[in-house]
């Protein structure tokens, strides 16, 4: 039986024309933008919001998603050896589902959204692309889930924050925000909040004990009430001198968001604050997270 295993991420931009076909398609989604309204919305975010995001990819030298995702389904491979064919797909960003398998035929096709709490706007969102070009084609579909609760998966994050962790510290795990309307109506909220209890009980069994341990939301854009608290408004709470890590609980692959806001923007106001700031890496292609990617998928 010919199987395929294809990791879903959002994508990252690389040029200027990779982030307007980003802005684009990400305002076009209708699990990001509902009402009819995005069609007017989307090439105008393309138009005004490009330059402006390009100057800060260029201080990154563009997404590392896309180094990092060629190098995890390469090592994924490796372990699966012949089992599966590998790949990745991007959904705001090429190479999409249909890129893929356009010219390819598959029995079955396991499709991994590469988010480890569920929403709307990323793992749903993903899903969507699916049911949309498979919706008339003969081939068994597996959907993995969020993966949040993985003891394995929770494991690689204990790893990264151990390497990382000093005394006195204050963890601050630093979650994807979401617009208050769509979080309503999502069970992302709920989920990062478990995610963090579990995360809390496994770093106490570590003796990982830190001085304090903060939910913060990132990466708000526009007028609309979103998720709180924010980053900002958590790192400013901190005394001069204060020692604060930060690990981004709602990413496994580095990218603008990672590599840019909490490495460069948010490291500038913990500076004029005066706190000892850093940011934990994304499990990203390392050897633990692709095993237990393997061993998830061989399990299903």
């Amino acid at each position: 039986m010919k199987k395929a295993i294809v990791l879903l991420n959002m994508g990252g931009a690389r040029s200027k024309e990779e982030l307007k076909e980003f802005i684009f398609n990400m305002f076009m989604d209708k699990r990001i933008i509902s009402s009819p309204m995005r069609f007017l919305l989307a090439p105008l975010m393309k138009i005004f919001r490009t330059n402006k995001a390009w100057k800060n990819y260029e201080k990154i030298g563009g997404s590392s998603i896309y180094k990092y995702m060629d190098s995890l389904t390469k090592k994924l491979q490796e372990l699966l050896e012949n089992e599966a064919d590998v790949y990745y797909a991007m959904k705001y960003t090429k190479p999409t589902i249909g890129d893929i398998f356009n010219d390819k035929t598959y029995n079955e096709i396991v499709f991994f959204a590469l988010y480890p709490q569920s929403s709307t706007t990323t793992t749903l969102s993903s899903y969507d692309d699916v049911d949309i070009f498979f919706k008339d084609k003969c081939v068994k579909i597996i959907k993995v889930g969020y993966f949040f609760q993985d003891e394995e998966f929770n494991k690689t994050i204990i790893n990264s924050i151990k390497s990382k962790y000093q005394p006195n510290q204050h963890l601050i795990f630093s979650a994807h925000g979401l617009p208050i309307n769509i979080a309503k109506k999502d069970i992302y909220e709920e989920q990062i909040n478990l995610h963090i209890k579990i995360l809390k009980e496994m770093l106490e069994k570590k003796s990982l004990l830190f001085k304090s341990i903060t939910l913060a939301y990132q990466s708000k854009i526009g007028p609309m009430k979103w998720l709180k608290p924010s980053l900002d408004e958590i790192l400013r709470g901190f005394d001069k001198g204060e020692k604060v890590l930060v690990y981004p609980i709602s990413f496994v692959i580095d990218n603008s968001e990672t590599d840019f806001e909490l490495s460069i923007e948010y490291k500038h106001l913990a500076d004029k604050i005066g706190l000892s700031y850093d940011v934990c890496k994304a499990q990203n292609d390392s050897d633990d997270f692709v095993k237990y990617l393997s061993d998830k998928i061989k399990n299903l």
